[in-house]
């Protein structure tokens, strides 16, 4: 019982700290999360077939948080445990799934610069480019090292190098992850209700490739990269928000192919009465044309932006489509139009948004190289609603509807015809034990 002990250990370094913190001047908290999510699938992520069976599945994850601070030294710890029901024995169990999701300590040189040291949460902006990716059990969080300059400019740095195992001799890489990153993100207030975000990002891969030298293979790497130049632009007068947002990657792919692809993303929303909010947007993602891609496989310029850390599941519909961090990267791209509208009240909140897809880039028709199919996608509803049961607690009910088009259907699989839907439950349970 692997798991257990560590646990308990964990409790008891944590308690007999903020013991001490009592005692030092020094804030100590303790927290927890416990989020069960119940779903339903039948056509999420891709279309279904009329006569295959539905889905259903639970799955948890479980946090607890060591927050402690004193001085100039800042030190957080999130342990983590994500789990379905049901794939344990009930009696016994050899699996170890915990896992350290955040692990890192800051230091403040000044009271407006510090070093931050460890794995860690990214969220900039919207989460377009860093996110947390929340919705996933598992969240999202890098091994990295952070300058951060907190004024009216804010300024933060970024590097990280990963490395799977330790070595004596080279640096190979073999996980799927970028194996070296730098970024700077600045950010200001340029009025009252004027914020303005730019962003450079440097990632570095690990391509591994087969060279024949006379008459022999050998396996070789090279490193290769890109560069992502952007931002993001929020107009906030009155009961009016405004936002818009633009990128640009260029270099390599992980594939070592030519890379050159962008994003623009437009959105506005209105608040009545501090009840109703009304919402309307664009995003466009570039993609790369199915003939190019058929008619040089494996040289092809790639025009397909990938938003890289993003949260993928709060963007482009609750189904998961259009995911470009999985099913949907290096395709022909997206342009997603949407609309919505939020009733929030006390406690309870509903949100329905409707999307319209299209791809960015051509689809050949019956690998047919000069005919191309009609750009829309299809169209999705995405209905939530929402409860805070208390100070600590929430449940949401949410169902989503996709109503996809033979376009979608030549480059997913599946039927267009078939009701592809997905629904869920999921309730969030987060206590503080210590403060």
């Amino acid at each position: 019982m692997k798991k257990f002990t560590f646990i308990k250990k964990f409790l008891v370094l944590t308690m007999f700290v903020g013991f001490l913190g009592n005692y030092a001047n020094a804030q100590f908290s303790l927290s927890g999360e416990v989020r069960p999510r119940m779903e339903y699938l039948h056509g999420y992520s891709t279309l279904t077939d009329k006569d295959s069976d539905p889905a259903g599945f639970a799955s948890q994850r479980t946090r607890i948080n060591f927050n402690y601070s004193h001085d100039r030294v800042k030190m957080f710890v999130s342990l983590q445990d994500v789990f379905l029901w049901g794939a344990q024995p009930q009696l016994f169990s050899t699996s170890n799934s915990v896992s350290m999701h955040q692990a890192w300590g800051q230091y403040y040189l000044t009271p407006s610069l510090s070093l931050k040291l460890g794995r860690q949460e990214l969220v900039y902006d919207d989460e377009r480019i860093f996110g947390n990716s929340n919705w996933d059990q598992q969240g999202r969080s890098h091994d990295v090292a952070l300058l951060r300059y907190n004024g009216m400019l804010r300024i933060d740095i970024g590097a990280a190098f990963n490395q799977n195992e330790k070595h004596l001799n080279g640096a190979y890489y073999n996980l799927n992850n970028y194996k070296m990153m730098q970024f700077v993100w600045l950010n200001t207030d340029v009025t009252d209700n004027m914020n303005l975000s730019l962003l450079f990002l440097n990632n570095g891969y690990q391509y591994d490739f087969v060279l024949n030298e006379d008459g022999h293979n050998h396996q070789k790497t090279k490193d290769v990269y890109n560069q992502t130049l952007g931002g993001r632009l929020l107009f906030t007068p009155g009961d009016f928000n405004f936002h818009a947002s633009a990128y640009y990657t260029m270099g390599k792919d992980t594939k070592d192919r030519e890379l050159s692809a962008y994003y623009v993303g437009l959105g506005a929303e209105y608040t009545l009465h501090d009840v109703w909010t009304y919402g309307i947007g664009w995003e466009h993602l570039s993609g790369t044309d199915q003939k190019d891609m058929i008619e040089n496989p494996d040289g092809y310029k790639n025009k397909s932006f990938n938003p890289f850390y993003g949260s993928s599941h709060k963007f482009n519909g609750f189904m998961d489509y259009f995911n470009t961090n999985g099913n949907w990267a290096n395709s022909v791209g997206l342009n997603d139009i949407f609309a919505s509208i939020q009733y929030s009240k006390r406690n309870f909140e509903l949100n329905l948004t409707g999307h319209a897809f299209l791809t960015a880039a051509s689809v050949i028709k019956d690998g047919n190289v000069n005919e191309t199919m009609e750009p829309f996608l299809g169209a999705e509803v995405d209905l939530t609603m929402s409860y805070k049961l208390s100070n600590t607690s929430n449940v949401v009910l949410g169902y989503s509807q996709m109503f996809g088009s033979e376009t979608l259907q030549a480059i997913k699989g599946g039927d267009n015809a078939a009701w592809n839907n997905y629904a869920y439950l999921m309730f969030t349970f987060k206590p503080v034990f210590l403060k």
